[in-house]
Protein backbone atom coordinates (compact mmCIF):
# COMPACT_ATOMS: atom_id res chain seq x y z
CA UNK A 1 0.00 0.00 0.00
CA UNK A 2 2.92 2.08 0.41
CA UNK A 3 4.64 1.45 -2.51
CA UNK A 4 1.38 2.27 -4.07
CA UNK A 5 0.34 5.59 -2.37
CA UNK A 6 4.31 6.52 -3.26
CA UNK A 7 4.39 5.84 -7.04
CA UNK A 8 0.84 7.86 -7.66
CA UNK A 9 2.35 10.68 -5.77
CA UNK A 10 5.32 10.52 -8.12
CA UNK A 11 3.13 10.34 -11.59
CA UNK A 12 0.37 12.76 -9.93
CA UNK A 13 2.14 15.66 -8.17
CA UNK A 14 4.35 16.97 -11.30
CA UNK A 15 1.20 17.13 -13.49
CA UNK A 16 -0.82 18.78 -10.52
CA UNK A 17 2.44 21.13 -9.84
CA UNK A 18 2.84 22.29 -13.89
CA UNK A 19 -1.02 22.97 -13.82
CA UNK A 20 -1.01 25.02 -10.67
CA UNK A 21 2.31 26.88 -12.06
CA UNK A 22 0.12 27.21 -15.72
CA UNK A 23 -3.42 28.74 -13.92
CA UNK A 24 -6.15 29.67 -16.00
CA UNK A 25 -8.57 27.30 -17.56
CA UNK A 26 -6.14 24.63 -17.20
CA UNK A 27 -6.73 25.01 -13.48
CA UNK A 28 -9.82 25.59 -13.89
CA UNK A 29 -10.58 22.29 -15.43
CA UNK A 30 -8.29 20.62 -12.82
CA UNK A 31 -11.08 21.99 -9.89
CA UNK A 32 -13.44 21.08 -12.00
CA UNK A 33 -12.49 17.99 -12.38
CA UNK A 34 -11.83 17.13 -8.96
CA UNK A 35 -15.03 18.77 -7.37
CA UNK A 36 -17.29 16.57 -9.39
CA UNK A 37 -15.51 13.71 -9.20
CA UNK A 38 -15.70 14.40 -5.09
CA UNK A 39 -19.31 15.39 -5.62
CA UNK A 40 -20.31 11.76 -7.27
CA UNK A 41 -18.34 9.80 -4.51
CA UNK A 42 -20.80 11.84 -1.90
CA UNK A 43 -23.60 11.18 -3.70
CA UNK A 44 -22.37 7.63 -3.66
CA UNK A 45 -21.77 7.39 0.58
CA UNK A 46 -24.27 9.31 0.78
CA UNK A 47 -26.85 6.83 -0.91
CA UNK A 48 -26.32 4.57 2.50
CA UNK A 49 -28.18 6.97 4.33
CA UNK A 50 -31.10 7.71 1.69
CA UNK A 51 -31.91 6.76 -1.98
CA UNK A 52 -33.70 10.17 -2.34
CA UNK A 53 -30.44 12.15 -3.65
CA UNK A 54 -30.35 13.60 -7.56
CA UNK A 55 -26.43 13.34 -8.27
CA UNK A 56 -26.79 15.29 -11.49
CA UNK A 57 -28.29 18.30 -9.67
CA UNK A 58 -25.66 18.01 -6.97
CA UNK A 59 -23.36 17.72 -9.77
CA UNK A 60 -23.95 20.78 -11.48
CA UNK A 61 -24.05 22.92 -8.71
CA UNK A 62 -20.99 22.29 -7.39
CA UNK A 63 -19.65 23.18 -10.93
CA UNK A 64 -21.70 26.26 -11.30
CA UNK A 65 -19.65 27.52 -7.58
CA UNK A 66 -16.52 26.59 -9.33
CA UNK A 67 -17.68 29.03 -12.57
CA UNK A 68 -19.11 31.58 -10.69
CA UNK A 69 -15.18 31.81 -8.72
CA UNK A 70 -13.51 31.97 -11.77
CA UNK A 71 -15.73 34.44 -13.79
CA UNK A 72 -16.42 36.51 -10.06
CA UNK A 73 -14.12 39.21 -11.97
CA UNK A 74 -15.96 39.31 -15.27
CA UNK A 75 -19.96 38.96 -13.04
CA UNK A 76 -18.71 41.90 -10.31
CA UNK A 77 -18.34 44.68 -12.97
CA UNK A 78 -21.43 45.33 -12.67
CA UNK A 79 -22.69 43.71 -9.81
CA UNK A 80 -21.15 43.83 -6.24
CA UNK A 81 -19.82 39.76 -5.44
CA UNK A 82 -22.72 39.83 -2.09
CA UNK A 83 -24.99 40.08 -4.97
CA UNK A 84 -24.09 37.26 -7.25
CA UNK A 85 -23.17 35.08 -3.96
CA UNK A 86 -26.07 35.18 -1.77
CA UNK A 87 -28.17 34.96 -4.95
CA UNK A 88 -26.78 31.70 -6.07
CA UNK A 89 -26.84 30.54 -2.38
CA UNK A 90 -30.45 31.54 -2.39
CA UNK A 91 -31.05 29.37 -5.34
CA UNK A 92 -29.61 26.46 -3.56
CA UNK A 93 -31.67 26.39 -0.78
CA UNK A 94 -34.79 26.78 -2.79
CA UNK A 95 -33.75 23.64 -5.18
CA UNK A 96 -32.88 21.23 -2.44
CA UNK A 97 -36.17 22.27 -0.37
CA UNK A 98 -38.42 22.42 -3.79
CA UNK A 99 -37.17 18.97 -5.08
CA UNK A 100 -38.07 17.31 -2.01
CA UNK A 101 -41.90 19.51 -1.37
CA UNK A 102 -42.59 17.99 -4.69
CA UNK A 103 -41.67 14.17 -4.16
CA UNK A 104 -44.71 11.69 -3.56
CA UNK A 105 -43.65 10.94 0.22
CA UNK A 106 -41.92 13.05 2.85
CA UNK A 107 -40.53 10.08 5.07
CA UNK A 108 -36.88 10.93 4.71
CA UNK A 109 -37.29 14.34 3.01
CA UNK A 110 -34.95 15.91 5.60
CA UNK A 111 -32.05 13.84 5.77
CA UNK A 112 -32.23 14.28 1.72
CA UNK A 113 -31.95 17.78 2.04
CA UNK A 114 -30.19 17.85 4.72
CA UNK A 115 -27.47 16.15 2.76
CA UNK A 116 -28.07 18.04 -0.46
CA UNK A 117 -27.16 21.21 1.11
CA UNK A 118 -24.00 19.83 3.18
CA UNK A 119 -22.52 18.02 -0.50
CA UNK A 120 -23.07 21.50 -2.31
CA UNK A 121 -21.52 23.78 0.16
CA UNK A 122 -18.96 22.02 1.19
CA UNK A 123 -17.24 20.54 -1.90
CA UNK A 124 -18.53 23.16 -4.38
CA UNK A 125 -18.52 26.41 -2.45
CA UNK A 126 -16.33 25.36 0.99
CA UNK A 127 -13.44 23.85 -1.38
CA UNK A 128 -14.22 24.24 -5.21
CA UNK A 129 -14.91 28.15 -5.13
CA UNK A 130 -12.19 29.39 -2.86
CA UNK A 131 -9.63 26.93 -4.64
CA UNK A 132 -10.28 28.94 -7.45
CA UNK A 133 -10.52 32.30 -5.52
CA UNK A 134 -6.76 31.67 -3.65
CA UNK A 135 -5.60 30.80 -7.40
CA UNK A 136 -6.93 33.86 -9.07
CA UNK A 137 -5.11 36.31 -6.58
CA UNK A 138 -2.68 37.41 -8.33
CA UNK A 139 0.27 38.12 -8.39
CA UNK A 140 1.05 35.33 -5.37
CA UNK A 141 -2.31 33.17 -6.14
CA UNK A 142 0.18 30.59 -7.77
CA UNK A 143 2.53 30.25 -4.83
CA UNK A 144 -0.82 30.39 -2.18
CA UNK A 145 -1.65 26.88 -4.40
CA UNK A 146 1.29 25.47 -3.17
CA UNK A 147 1.66 26.80 0.14
CA UNK A 148 -1.80 25.53 1.00
CA UNK A 149 -0.81 21.86 -0.99
CA UNK A 150 2.81 21.52 0.56
CA UNK A 151 1.83 22.17 3.77
CA UNK A 152 -1.84 20.45 4.02
CA UNK A 153 -0.25 17.23 2.26
CA UNK A 154 2.92 17.21 3.65
CA UNK A 155 1.99 17.30 7.09
CA UNK A 156 -0.53 14.60 6.38
CA UNK A 157 2.12 12.35 4.98
CA UNK A 158 4.40 13.43 8.18
CA UNK A 159 1.06 12.04 10.51
CA UNK A 160 0.90 8.90 8.18
CA UNK A 161 4.97 8.13 8.52
CA UNK A 162 5.12 9.21 12.11
CA UNK A 163 2.52 7.32 13.58
CA UNK A 164 2.95 4.16 11.36
CA UNK A 165 6.73 3.81 12.92
CA UNK A 166 6.38 5.72 16.28
CA UNK A 167 2.87 5.58 17.22
CA UNK A 168 1.99 4.06 20.64
CA UNK A 169 -1.21 5.77 21.50
CA UNK A 170 -4.37 5.70 19.86
CA UNK A 171 -5.73 9.21 19.66
CA UNK A 172 -9.55 7.63 21.06
CA UNK A 173 -11.79 8.57 18.46
CA UNK A 174 -13.97 5.92 16.77
CA UNK A 175 -13.88 7.93 13.56
CA UNK A 176 -10.73 6.66 12.97
CA UNK A 177 -9.80 4.02 15.31
CA UNK A 178 -5.91 3.53 14.00
CA UNK A 179 -4.87 7.67 14.69
CA UNK A 180 -2.57 8.45 17.00
CA UNK A 181 -1.00 10.78 19.22
CA UNK A 182 2.25 10.81 18.00
CA UNK A 183 1.10 10.99 14.76
CA UNK A 184 -1.18 13.55 14.95
CA UNK A 185 1.62 15.57 16.69
CA UNK A 186 4.14 14.49 14.28
CA UNK A 187 1.59 15.56 11.52
CA UNK A 188 1.26 19.04 13.18
CA UNK A 189 5.13 19.41 13.54
CA UNK A 190 6.09 19.16 9.92
CA UNK A 191 2.99 21.03 8.62
CA UNK A 192 4.06 23.80 10.69
CA UNK A 193 7.75 23.59 9.31
CA UNK A 194 6.41 22.82 6.00
CA UNK A 195 4.20 26.18 6.15
CA UNK A 196 7.13 28.46 7.36
CA UNK A 197 9.62 27.52 5.28
CA UNK A 198 7.16 28.07 2.06
CA UNK A 199 5.74 30.98 3.38
CA UNK A 200 8.89 32.64 3.49
CA UNK A 201 10.35 31.30 0.58
CA UNK A 202 7.64 31.57 -1.37
CA UNK A 203 5.93 34.54 -0.06
CA UNK A 204 8.68 36.74 0.84
CA UNK A 205 8.02 40.43 2.20
CA UNK A 206 4.15 38.78 2.54
CA UNK A 207 4.24 36.82 5.22
CA UNK A 208 6.77 36.97 8.25
CA UNK A 209 8.21 34.30 10.18
CA UNK A 210 5.72 34.17 12.63
CA UNK A 211 3.00 34.28 9.98
CA UNK A 212 4.25 31.83 8.11
CA UNK A 213 4.54 29.64 11.18
CA UNK A 214 1.14 30.08 12.52
CA UNK A 215 -0.66 29.38 8.89
CA UNK A 216 1.74 26.01 8.88
CA UNK A 217 0.02 25.39 12.13
CA UNK A 218 -3.74 26.58 11.36
CA UNK A 219 -3.43 24.50 8.02
CA UNK A 220 -2.04 21.52 9.40
CA UNK A 221 -4.73 21.33 12.43
CA UNK A 222 -7.59 22.15 9.77
CA UNK A 223 -6.14 19.95 7.38
CA UNK A 224 -6.37 16.71 9.88
CA UNK A 225 -10.23 17.61 10.92
CA UNK A 226 -10.86 17.43 7.40
CA UNK A 227 -9.39 14.17 7.31
CA UNK A 228 -11.37 13.03 10.57
CA UNK A 229 -14.70 14.15 9.10
CA UNK A 230 -14.64 12.27 6.09
CA UNK A 231 -13.67 9.46 8.00
CA UNK A 232 -16.58 10.15 10.23
CA UNK A 233 -19.04 9.99 7.00
CA UNK A 234 -16.88 7.02 5.71
CA UNK A 235 -17.47 5.19 8.95
CA UNK A 236 -21.07 5.82 9.00
CA UNK A 237 -21.61 4.47 5.75
CA UNK A 238 -19.60 1.34 6.64
CA UNK A 239 -17.35 1.90 3.94
CA UNK A 240 -13.37 2.35 4.31
CA UNK A 241 -12.28 4.70 0.88
CA UNK A 242 -14.55 6.88 -1.14
CA UNK A 243 -13.37 5.70 -4.30
CA UNK A 244 -10.96 3.54 -5.44
CA UNK A 245 -9.82 6.17 -8.63
CA UNK A 246 -6.26 6.59 -6.70
CA UNK A 247 -4.04 3.66 -6.42
CA UNK A 248 -3.03 3.88 -3.07
CA UNK A 249 -5.30 6.92 -2.34
CA UNK A 250 -8.77 5.51 -2.51
CA UNK A 251 -11.00 8.39 -4.38
CA UNK A 252 -10.92 11.73 -4.59
CA UNK A 253 -12.41 12.62 -1.26
CA UNK A 254 -10.03 10.05 0.50
CA UNK A 255 -7.31 12.57 -0.65
CA UNK A 256 -8.68 15.94 -0.83
CA UNK A 257 -10.63 15.83 1.97
CA UNK A 258 -7.80 17.62 4.06
CA UNK A 259 -8.31 20.56 2.02
CA UNK A 260 -11.95 21.22 2.86
CA UNK A 261 -11.86 23.77 5.62
CA UNK A 262 -7.83 24.72 4.76
CA UNK A 263 -8.91 26.10 1.73
CA UNK A 264 -11.52 28.67 2.52
CA UNK A 265 -9.59 29.16 6.42
CA UNK A 266 -6.65 30.33 4.55
CA UNK A 267 -8.14 32.44 2.03
CA UNK A 268 -10.52 34.14 4.68
CA UNK A 269 -7.16 34.59 6.91
CA UNK A 270 -5.67 36.70 4.63
CA UNK A 271 -8.38 38.34 3.35
CA UNK A 272 -8.86 39.42 6.65
CA UNK A 273 -5.64 40.03 8.22
CA UNK A 274 -5.27 42.75 4.70
CA UNK A 275 -2.02 40.18 3.02
CA UNK A 276 -4.50 39.48 -0.25
CA UNK A 277 -3.72 41.54 -3.15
Amino acid sequence: MFWRRVLSVVVLVPLILLIVYWGDWLYLLLVLGAMLMMQVEYCRLAQHFTEKLNPVMTVFLTGVFCLLAYLLPLLTKSLPVSAVMFSFFTFVFIYVFAESIFRAKVDGELIAVTLKLTGILTIGWGLGYHLILLRNAEPVGRDLIFLLCGTVWCSDTGAYLVGRTFGRHKLGTPVSPRKTVEGTIGGLIVGTLIGLGLGVILLEGMLSWVNAAFIGLLLSLLGQLGDLSASLMKRTAGVKDSGDVIPGHGGFIDRCDSLIFSTPTLYYYLELTGHLP
